[in-house]
């Protein structure tokens, strides 16, 4: 039996339903759709659209094959979104997406036109990384005259290194339809996955700068180094080599691991500070941007660790090429962990105990996939694509992030030591039901 599409949709978003996202600056997660994604090898040309009965007649000639879903956007405007506006060129055959309305002009100069798409939209994304949303890269192949769209890093990377496509950047942020962004071929096993929202007391820092705050220089970023102690209870992390070589290795016989990100030693455009605490208690180092979360840190026993309070500067949102840092922590051996590496966060997670608790901040990759760089001379940043911005008429003025400190504890709480992430468990419950249903009809 060959399901149609408006059941596998139908499945889809019955699955939906118990990702809701309850933030009221986040849009709401249960109505979020699939965005589809067709191909054609004759025409040269990726298709997408959340309309059923559109990819259903695309498909109905022949021409077009189908991939399945790419993303999990927005029908209709909600909170802290903007449209992804839809255009066809029909002398080369090529369907264009983008969020800039600055963009528009020079694409319809250039021989496209808005396609059917009602209100010329495909649909709506976040201009930026907020509430769990993850990049929505852009390539163009000017040989073939076709431009890409995919969430999948890898996908991207060898559409660019094989078949000829060059990396234009972020078209937009939406939720991924799979842990790694790749396309979901059976629309109803797709799950929306929420990457981890910033780390934060304070719901301003859930939002983002605007885009006119620039971006700092990346010839300034330096290696943010990472030991770990002998009893391994301890990650600690300096931008400082004599600190490390002389103090944390030599003296307190910490093991070096290698560079973990790249940031900034002093403030530079979009930045933010990254406070550094040490509790001589728990024996743990512990970082954040967050002013509210710093001041329940110093009630609870941290106290700075550095003269100027501060480790380095990084970027409270993704802007600029930068990459997510993940915040960790072990409950039994009272350890905050960071890194940048998506293979070592859930590894940690899996095997050490470790309970992922977000995102602590946005920097520069110290390799193509977070690794850690080991020969610190030889390393150097890695930077994922830039956004292709917003113009000012298509984009959101949102609000400021809070960087003013009270030393004053703070009323909100800190981050539970005992907390416990349950989406991925529930997530896959649902994704089984759904699996087992459809294997039931089949």
């Amino acid at each position: 039996m060959i399901l149609s599409l408006e059941f596998i949709f139908l499945s889809s978003s019955i699955l939906v339903l118990a990702l809701a996202n309850s933030s009221s600056l986040c849009a709401d997660t249960l109505a979020s759709v699939p965005f589809l994604r067709a191909s054609s090898i004759i025409q040269s040309d990726h298709f997408y659209t959340t309309n059923i009965s559109e990819i259903e007649g695309t498909l109905s000639n022949g021409v077009f094959a189908f991939d399945g879903n790419s993303a999990f956007l927005w029908s209709t405007p909600q909170p802290g979104t903007i449209p992804l506006f839809r255009l066809y060129n029909e002398n080369s055959t090529d369907h264009f997406y983008t969020m800039s309305s600055d963009e528009l002009p020079e694409m319809m100069a250039r021989g496209w036109a808005y396609d059917t798409a009602p209100n010329h939209t495909a649909g709506y994304v976040y201009p930026f990384s907020i509430c769990g949303a993850a990049p929505i890269y852009r390539l163009f192949n000017p040989t073939i005259t076709d431009h890409f769209y995919t969430m999948d890093i890898a996908e991207c990377q060898s559409a660019a290194k094989d078949n000829g496509y060059q990396d234009q950047g972020i078209a937009g942020f939406a939720i991924l339809p799979s842990a790694n962004g790749s396309v979901v071929k059976i629309v109803a096993s797709a799950v929306p996955n929420l990457l981890p929202s910033t780390v934060t007391a304070s719901p301003e820092s859930q939002v983002s700068v605007t885009p006119s705050a620039g971006c700092a220089n990346n010839a300034n970023s330096i290696p943010f180094m990472r030991a770990v102690s002998s009893a391994g209870t301890d990650h600690f992390y300096t931008t400082n080599s004599t600190e490390m070589n002389v103090v944390a290795i030599a003296q307190d016989s910490y093991l070096f691991e290698g560079d973990t990100v790249f940031l900034w030693p002093t403030q530079e455009l979009s930045t933010v500070p990254l406070y550094r605490l040490y509790s001589q208690t728990a024996s743990d180092h512990f970082y954040t941007i967050d002013a509210n979360e710093l001041s329940e840190a110093l009630s609870e026993g941290y106290v700075f660790d550095t003269d100027s309070h501060i480790a380095g500067y990084v970027y409270p949102y993704s802007i600029c090429g930068a990459s997510p840092i993940y915040r960790l922590y072990s409950s039994f051996s009272t350890d905050h962990y960071y890194t940048m590496s998506q293979a070592e966060s859930a590894s940690a997670s899996a095997a050490f105990g470790y309970i992922v608790q977000g995102i602590a901040g946005f920097a520069l990759l110290p390799s193509a996939d977070g690794q850690l760089q080991t020969v610190t001379v030889s390393a150097s940043p890695f930077l994922l694509p830039a956004s292709i911005e917003p113009s000012p008429t298509s984009s959101l003025r949102l609000p400021a992030f809070l960087t003013t400190v009270s030393i004053t504890p703070s009323s909100l709480s800190f981050p539970s030591k005992a907390l416990v992430q349950s989406v991925v468990s529930r997530r896959e419950i649902l994704g089984l039901s759904v699996l087992t249903a459809v294997w039931m009809i089949l």
